[in-house]
């Protein structure tokens, strides 16, 4: 304290009085100044004791880990194709007339028989109610023809009648016969268009563009409504010639799509057109995916990860395993509850695994969950699975 206390003495201030000033009872004469100083003194040295003690050792870092594994892979690549409807229908009028009902709108899911339009059926009904009355009468009138040649074949036994008077009446009752049946035909005929005159849905499916309005005359053969079937899918993608040698109808595929994200589709190869396209050298291949819960739309871009090439053994990881870093990828090993940082280079993903190459053996704890700011020397805590 006296050497502190001199260090800060005024130079003018006389040796004897400097010497005098390290007694205590000469410091209550002291300038505020003074004090100031010796407080800022004893602050800083504080300070320098504070940093020189030792930072508390970080604890270790939570993580759940996977082994390292070697599986059968195959190769795979991913194509884009367009997602087509397993059916799509041009429903037209089998007949001509004026539309009366028309019930459906675009974007309306039908079920096959519902009805889509109408047509004005009274000319129908008309004919319907002559070709029924002309009938009628035929009837009266064959079966009269019926008796009157029963009564020619009796008088002809007995030599009443001539063989021309009986022949006269097989030819009536043969003429009536045949005009009922053609009767029939024709109560059939306007039956059958006046059934037609209901334009029904062809199968299930959805309405996507109306052609058609009440009103509107409609000639025969001319469009009602466009549909199409969504139950199930396919999806034409064009693949190069070097991929074709590998794919076999029944194959299996994944699709996901970019309108639906998260969502992935399974599906098979249905087609595989032996025509290329002579500028791209690709092949067109189709492939079938059901749609049960309706969730994929006509004309979502589909990009589908089909199989080539023969299978071999690999090791592979989970695709959470793989950090992003500088343009490389790597994965954390844990040696001795340390983090170890190792590179690697992914190669085919298959059912959220990833085929991986570098300095890994199968057995290697790999970090999964809690990797993401994970630092290689890092200390680490292995969770138990969930």
């Amino acid at each position: 304290m006296r050497r502190i206390w001199t260090l800060v003495q005024d130079e003018r201030a006389p040796a004897k009085d400097m010497m005098m000033s390290t007694h205590p009872q000469r410091w209550p004469r002291l300038g505020g100044r003074w004090l100031a100083s010796l407080c800022l003194i004893g602050a800083a040295g504080c300070s320098e004791q504070q940093a020189a003690q030792t930072p508390p050792k970080a604890p270790p870092v939570p993580v759940r880990v996977v082994t390292v594994e070697r599986q059968d892979v195959r190769r795979s690549v991913t194509l884009v194709g367009t997602v087509e409807p397993w059916k799509r229908s041009i429903v037209a009028s089998d007949l001509a007339g004026r539309v009366v009902n028309f019930p459906v709108k675009a974007g309306r899911q039908v079920r096959r028989g519902d009805l889509l339009a109408r047509l004005d059926t009274d000319t129908l009904m008309i004919q319907l109610e002559s070709a029924t009355a002309s009938r009628a009468e035929g009837v009266v009138r064959h079966d009269q023809a019926k008796l009157d040649l029963e009564r020619m074949r009796a008088l002809f036994e007995k030599e009443a009648v001539t063989k021309k008077e009986r022949d006269d009446a097989i030819a009536e009752e043969l003429a009536l016969r045949r005009r009922l049946a053609q009767l029939d035909a024709e109560i059939r005929r306007v039956r059958d268009r006046i059934k037609k005159s209901s334009i029904v849905a062809p199968f299930d499916g959805w309405i996507i563009e109306e052609h058609t309005e009440i009103g509107q005359w409609l000639e025969e053969g001319g469009p009602v409504i466009e549909m199409v079937d969504l139950s199930r899918l396919q999806v034409e993608v064009p693949v190069p010639e070097r991929f074709v040698p590998f794919l076999r109808r029944g194959d299996p595929v994944s699709a996901v799509f970019d309108g639906l994200p998260g969502f992935k589709a399974t599906g098979t190869v249905f087609s595989i057109v032996a025509q290329a396209d002579r500028a791209a050298r690709t092949f067109p291949v189709k492939m079938e995916i059901p749609n049960d819960e309706l969730v994929i739309k006509s004309g979502m871009v589909a990009r589908v990860t089909i199989t080539v090439g023969e299978t071999y053994q690999a090791i592979v990881v989970p695709k959470d395993a793989l950090v992003l870093k500088g343009g490389n990828q790597f994965v954390f090993l844990i040696q001795n509850g340390v983090a170890v940082q190792q590179q690697v280079k992914p190669g085919i993903h298959t059912d959220g695994l990833v085929e991986v190459s570098g300095d890994l053996e199968v057995g290697m704890d790999v970090v999964v969950q809690g990797n993401e700011r994970l630092l290689p020397g890092q200390a680490v805590r292995i969770l138990n699975n969930p």
